[in-house]
């Protein structure tokens, strides 16, 4: 075996979509693959059989993605293989598994534009997919549209309102992704068009998904394919500067034509997302955020009744961020993940008495239902490592003493994603939530009846050698318990001192869970020989919502208090640590905190600031989330009260008390926070005569996902940490290391800057 590298991170087989069979004995799935080699990407549909576990690899050579079921043995699934992204489908010999020929797979759709997020009703034989459309609701043509049709050689674009750009794309001001819907008609194992698509936001200045992170989870198809309802964001000059999306809800007979849309959220004037339609149709759970222009808010479960046109809002003081919701087949429980205590866990929230109590109401109207939220229990499922992509396989298809059984992914900090079973046999064997908890320093332990299904990354399991995470706790600001997570280097010795990567989470309102991160991942760093440190502080997501705000207005106080406490505390703790060579590492809010730290304190041997904010004021021009500055500053630079706020937590005001080496890294598609930031990050240094380097990607955005790039982001960092935490280097030959290149350098699309 061989301590982790980064060669192995970009090596990780990636699962995306996971589509259960209606007969519930096979999962299709896509797969994201990388070949350092060749610097090409595949993306491959791969079956597995929930019986005997067997997996086999359907396709190869294209872009296949987002596979599910027309029927138990028909698959359908994405492709580029005409050209634009346009749905196929194949069918299924399961006594001769493997390869699928090219010549049996057919393509359904020939859209004018690429297609995404599809959804298919089985019992209604309709689809329901996301393209891009112009304002008069026609499907965009690739191959027709121009911007300006006086004009059609022009690449100018014209704006009377923001948005201008969200995250790494500039907007086309007449086009909008929307939802259509299309019938199948079906013979035996064939399927073909019965209408063209139709828009069901024909003429709406409306966008379902929602950018830049929408997907298929923004939408919900009822059981009966005839309503369908969704998320989008109000339209509005104001939309830059506020968090309004609603939920909208469509009735769209089969042979019909659409109704009209109707607004369920209107009074609601934050995010309302994540529709769910529930099995018998009766009802909407959705996620809901109360305040205006908080993005971080604590999104609540909310349960919409359809036919009474009623809302309540489930488990409200549950101190917990909901990140989904699936819906048991019977519609009598929910499935919920959600951050908690450095983890993302399922949870199973009962609904029997909360639904029963409703619809007595609605028979009896003097009667005043029992919606005590005390009611309701949330009971701990899975309470460790990352969970999500929940499905259900009814009663009696493995086990008849399991009520339901639940396929879903999970990742840990050691193993990369992979799909599991459980059973859910008993609802009064759970452990129940409890609400008043802060912090539990017992940390949970192996989940009972967890079963692995898929394997596609068995090879890095049996040949890399990985850290085990251990938790710590510590008193931080205020006192407040602090939770972090500490991990040794591979191959430790603990007879050696090793140098300290200090990790700090971006967001601010993110936090260092039990995953597999496939960008900053913690393993990379102890597997080149450093111990590893990252700490949730005060802001961090997944320790209640007190807690969370705590960083809003105050963002280099009470986190800032944390990192230098948890430095002391883990310095302490694990002697092994060499004091004098920790190096500070950091992303978004991560690399403002870099700056902060570098106007504040010269104890780290070197930094690295990864997208991080220089100036405040500067960052609040130039990002396109107006809504994310005003809340966290208090307001807008002008405003006389927030403006002290923005110069208060302003790196830029601490400059003159830089001293420490820094690496500069930033993305020149990053609409976030613009490069300007990180070349005035940089210009500061090389003014100052510190030590530092700029690493600028011209083609990547607030991450790095290209893993060529990714690569290359990863050996700059170890070779900077490494001119100040090696032993056997002088500070003449740092100097040399630093300056052995010319001072601007290209290397595939990369810049490199240095003094």
């Amino acid at each position: 075996m061989h301590s982790f590298t980064p060669l192995d991170l970009v090596k990780v087989r990636r699962i995306n979509t996971v589509s259960l069979s209606p007969n519930s004995e096979y999962i299709v799935y896509d797969i994201n693959k990388y070949i350092p080699d060749t610097n090409k990407k595949e993306q491959n549909l791969y079956l597995t059989s929930l019986k005997t576990n067997s997996t086999f690899q359907l396709t190869s050579d294209h872009a296949d993605l987002s596979p599910f079921w027309l029927n138990d043995n028909t698959i359908a699934f994405l492709s580029n293989r005409s050209g634009k992204i346009q749905l196929w489908y194949v069918p299924i010999d399961f006594n001769n598994l493997g390869f699928l020929k090219n010549e049996t797979m057919v393509q359904l759709t020939h859209c004018t534009t690429s297609i995404s997020n599809v959804v298919y009703n089985k019992k209604a034989n309709r689809l329901i997919f996301s393209a891009q459309s112009l304002l008069d609701g026609t499907m965009v043509n690739d191959d027709t549209y121009v911007e300006h049709e006086d004009n059609k050689f022009t690449s100018g674009m014209v704006y009377d309102n923001l948005f201008i750009r969200h995250w790494d794309t500039f907007l086309k001001p007449k086009i909008r992704e929307q939802l259509f819907v299309v019938d199948l008609k079906v013979e035996e194992d064939k399927f073909t068009l019965k209408n063209e698509p139709v828009n069901i936001m024909s003429g709406q200045r409306m966008e379902c998904p929602i950018a830049p992170f929408g997907d298929a989870g923004d939408f919900s198809i009822s059981s009966d394919g005839e309503t369908i309802a969704f998320s989008s964001r109000v339209e509005e000059p104001s939309q830059a500067w506020n968090t309004n999306t609603n939920i909208y809800l469509v009735h769209y007979p089969v042979g019909g034509v659409p109704g009209p849309i109707e607004n369920l959220t209107s009074s609601n004037p934050g995010y309302d997302t994540s529709p769910r339609i529930s099995p018998d149709g009766q009802w909407i759970t959705y996620l809901e955020m109360k305040e205006r222009a908080y993005e971080a808010d604590k999104n609540r479960i909310m349960l919409y009744n359809i036919k009474q046109k009623t809302y309540k809002e489930l488990v409200p003081k549950w101190d917990r961020s909901v990140a989904s919701i699936t819906w048991s087949l019977n519609s009598s429980m929910l499935y919920v993940t959600a951050p908690s205590l450095g983890r993302v866990k399922i949870y199973m929230i009962k609904l029997d008495d909360t639904i029963k109590s409703i619809n007595e109401q609605h028979k009896n109207k003097d009667k005043q239902p029992n919606m005590d939220e005390e009611s309701l229990i949330v009971k701990e499922l899975i309470g460790t490592g990352n969970n999500g992509n929940i499905h259900i396989i009814p009663k009696g298809q493995f086990n008849d003493n399991a009520e339901e059984i639940l396929i879903f992914t999970r990742s840990t900090m050691m193993k990369p994603k992979e799909i599991y079973k459980l059973e859910v046999t008993s609802w009064d064997d759970l452990k129940v939530e409890n609400e008043d908890k802060k912090i539990m320093i017992e940390p949970p332990k192996s989940e009972a009846g967890l079963l692995q299904i898929s394997a596609i990354n068995n090879d890095f399991v049996q040949e890399v050698s990985v850290s085990e995470p251990e938790e710590f706790y510590f008193n931080g600001h205020n006192k407040d318990l602090i939770h972090g997570w500490f991990l040794k280097p591979v191959n430790f010795d603990e007879s050696k001192k090793y140098p300290l990567a200090f990790l700090i989470h971006g967001g601010p309102q993110g936090a260092w869970d039990d995953s597999f991160g496939y960008r900053w991942n913690v393993q990379s760093y102890a597997g080149a020989g450093y111990a590893v440190v990252a700490i949730n502080f005060h802001g961090s997501l997944g320790y209640g919502e007190k807690f969370q705000r705590a960083v809003s207005k105050s963002w280099g106080n009470d986190s800032y208090d944390d990192l230098m406490k948890g430095l002391d505390y883990v310095l302490d703790k694990y002697k092994f640590i060499d004091s004098s060579k920790v190096c500070g590492l950091g992303a978004s809010y991560g690399g403002y905190m870099v700056n902060w730290i570098n106007g504040h304190t010269d104890r780290f041997a070197c930094l690295v600031n990864h997208d991080g904010i220089f100036d405040t004021i500067n960052a609040y021009f130039t990002t396109e989330e107006l809504f994310f500055t005003e809340y966290e500053f208090g307001g807008t630079p002008w405003d006389k009260n927030a403006k002290k706020l923005y110069d208060k937590w302003n790196p830029r005001e601490y400059v003159e008390n830089w001293k420490t080496p820094t690496l500069v890294i930033h993305g020149g598609k990053d609409y976030r926070l613009t490069e300007s930031e990180g070349i005035a990050t940089f210009t500061a240094l090389q003014r100052l005569g510190i030590k530092s380097r700029l690493l600028y990607f011209p083609d990547e955005n607030h991450w790095v996902l290209k893993q060529a790039n990714l690569l290359f982001w990863y050996k700059q960092i170890f070779d900077w940490l490494e001119l100040f935490t090696k032993d056997d280097l002088t500070e003449k030959e740092k100097n040399n290391k630093i300056n052995e290149n010319v001072t601007n350098i290209f290397q595939d699309n990369v810049l490199i800057v240095q003094n």
